[in-house]
Formats: structure tokens, sequence, C-alpha cells
């Protein structure tokens, strides 16, 4: 969300999903102390390649947290919390209104948290009526908000709640804590490592399945945060204070006429036939964005979900001839390997998993690819499969890449 704040025009979010609260505590590889810091305001912008998808603006005082962040994905969301705190910095209470503003089917909320001794006591507020839970959660713990709706999930956690919560680490350069989470919509119950590898640099945890980096500068304010190696691939900057209640009013004008972000990646279904054969591929579609695609959103020498969301599926009914390779009737996932000379094809009996759970054990067969450029790029990720007859090529097409191979019905 990055390119011209005041301007742009195409500030989007990808898939909003169910917000979570998470409560964290440090753990025991290191006591927090708390730093006092002096009156703070500004702000973060986020950016998915050319894409604005959330911004984020807060006030910080030594009694106060207080902050607006709007999402645009799949359509626009305004979130405003209210953090009080304690004279040693830790949370008192804490209070969070969502608002839907271009989603349609999604009610206003609020999440309520009071911090008691050892537990949290929740309150939740939503199309008038209201439900309560008490979870244990050490002296300490502090509020973090992560949202993102439907497939995304995660794509957006509050930068202003990790400048508080970051001001209470460890210090010492090359020190880990471990932050015990407890979902406050689900009361699940975790673990969210934080590493700090440099005084200036903190290594955050993405569901164990990748590392968000983030650079501090002297005074412990979040300068960028990096996401490229997680599924969510996006960039972080702090800006300015802005008005973040009229850039959501600007955005859901914008979802009203049909000119929001929409989904981040839309999942896809093609129903193909070759000869006798009825062939089904199911994949979610991510966009360009004005990235770099082979090599940095798609890394050489690393299998790739081919897609995006959950594993790209393939199914048919008659026995296919897949690059030379006999391929049974039935269901399977299909995951790719780029490298820098070419590209495998890998045919997984593994069905029905999430796009980062591939299970190398499960492998059918790999499959070398034909490689070649398109005129010009692609902006929508895409598997195809057409030709004449019993006989045609699977093509897959994203950005300049064209990666194909035979395909017969035996």
């Amino acid at each position: 969300m990055a390119r011209h704040l005041h301007r742009d025009a195409n500030m989007s979010i990808r898939s909003l999903s169910v917000i979570l609260i998470s409560l964290v505590v440090v753990g025991a590889s290191g006591a927090p102390v708390a730093r006092r810091v002096a009156d703070d305001r500004a702000g973060f912008v986020t950016t998915l390649g050319r894409d604005t998808i959330a911004l984020e603006s807060f006030t910080r005082s030594a009694s106060r947290l207080e902050g607006d962040i709007v999402l645009r994905v799949p359509g626009t969301v305004l979130f405003h919390y209210v953090l009080n705190l304690e004279s040693d910095g830790t949370v008192s209470r804490s209070v969070l209104d969502l608002k839907p503003l271009g989603v349609p089917n999604m009610a206003a909320r609020r999440t309520t948290l009071d911090f008691v001794g050892d537990s949290v006591r929740v309150n939740f507020d939503s199309a008038g009526k209201s439900r309560r839970a008490t979870f244990a959660a050490k002296k300490g713990a502090a509020p973090l908000l992560t949202t993102g709706f439907g497939a995304s999930l995660g794509i957006y956690t509050s930068f202003g709640m990790y400048e508080l919560l970051l001001s209470r680490l460890p210090i010492h350069a090359s020190d880990t804590a471990k932050i015990v989470t407890v979902g406050a919509l689900t009361g699940a119950v975790g673990t969210k490592p934080f590493l700090r590898p440099t005084a200036t640099q903190v290594e955050v945890d993405f569901y164990r399945i990748a590392w968000m980096h983030v650079k501090l500068d002297e005074n412990g304010h979040i300068v960028s945060a990096d996401a490229i190696e997680t599924t969510e691939k996006t960039q972080t900057k702090r800006i300015d204070f802005i008005d973040i209640p009229a850039a959501a009013k600007e955005y859901a004008a914008r979802d009203r006429a049909g000119k929001g972000l929409g989904l981040a990646s839309p999942d896809t279904l093609v129903r193909s036939k070759l000869g006798p054969a009825s062939i089904v591929l199911e994949f979610g579609r991510p966009s360009r964005r004005n990235r770099e695609i082979l090599g940095r959103v798609v890394p050489y020498d690393k299998v790739w979900r081919t897609g995006a969301n959950a594993a790209t599926a393939l199914s048919f009914d008659r026995e296919l001839t897949i690059g030379g390779k006999a391929i049974p009737p039935g269901s399977y996932t299909l995951w790719t390997l780029p490298k820098r000379d070419g590209v495998d094809l890998i045919i997984n009996r593994q069905v029905g998993q999430w796009g980062t759970e591939y299970d190398p054990s499960r492998d059918l067969v790999r499959i070398p690819m034909t490689v070649s450029t398109a005129a010009s790029p692609q902006e929508q990720f895409a598997i195809t499969l057409s030709g004449p007859g019993s006989s045609g090529e699977l093509h897959i097409q994203w950005d300049t890449f064209v990666w194909s191979v035979p395909v017969t019905v035996k």
C-alpha cells in the first residue's frame, strides 16, 4: 500500500479473513523490560506489489495506544483500537471495533479484553448479541491484532501493537523470545517465536511457514517489514500519520463503484474435455501487480504451490499420459520446481491440503516441462488444458513465463 499514499486509487487489500486478536506473553528466554517511550504518532502502509492493501495510523503515550486500520481485501473494513497501559507498559484493557464498510453480509463487532491477574476476560458484541469468555493469560499479556478474510488469514498484523510488544522484548542482539498466543475469537493457545539477530532487526514467525523481517531504528520504532518469504508477500513501511477513516470512506466508495481490489487470489475451477476424458483443474489465481515473479515471488530451486490458496488440484476419469508418463485416473495435486534452466511438474498423490503442505513422500512423478516466453506479461496466473481430439497440452502461464507439457488420453 505504498505508493503515493494520499492519492493512491488502487489501495487494495486482498482477502479479509476473520480477525484474530492474540494475547501475547514473553517466554522464559528473557524477562521483558518495559522501556518508557515519549509520546509517538505515526502510521504504516502495506503493499502487495503495486497495490496498497492496508493503512494504519496510531498515537501512543505512556498510558494509551490508539489506532485505526483500513483493510481492502476483499472489501473495505475499518478497525479502531484502544489499549490502556499500566505504568510498566503492560496492557490493562483493549477495545477493538470492526466496521465493514465495503463487505456485504459482515456484521460490525466489538471485542473487549480486560486483563485481570493471570487471566483475560473477553467480551464479544455483535449484531445486538453479547458473549463472554475467560482465558488464562499470565501477567504481562498484550493484545495483538492479526487480520485477514477468506484465504488470506494473517495478511495484516497491527504494527502499532507490534511496536508496543517489541518495546518490551529482550533488547540484546541474538535474543529469542517465544510468545504465548491466545486467539480471542477461538480461545486457541499457541506460541509465536520472535528472533532478534541484531539490535535493529527482528524476525517474526508466520504460522511456522516462514519469517517476516522487521527493521527497527535506534529508538525501537518499526521502520519496515518484509513478508516476501511468507505466503502473503507484503511489504510494510513507516509513514507519517494520516486520516484512516477518510481513506476508508474513499475505498468503500470504490468498492460500491466496482473498482475495489476484490479477492487477492480468486479460486478458479476449469472443466475440460480431452477426447473421452473429463478433466477438472482447481487453483487460486494470484495477480502480478507489477512484481518480479520468477526468482522473487516464485523462487528458484524451491517447490512452488503453483497458484495460491489451497493446493492446486487435478482430477480426471481416464488414464492420461503426461509428458510421456502414464498417470492412472484419479485425483492429484500439482506442484512445480522452477529452476534457472527449466522447470519440473510434480504430480502428487496427496489431495485436499493447503498450498503450503507439500509432502514429497507422496510424489507420483516429476516431469520436465517445456519453457517459453510470452510476448507480453500476463497479469493473472492461469492453468489451461486444450488440444484437438485426444491429444493436447497443459499450459501454466504467468507474467512472461509459459510452461507446457503434452497430454494424451491413453
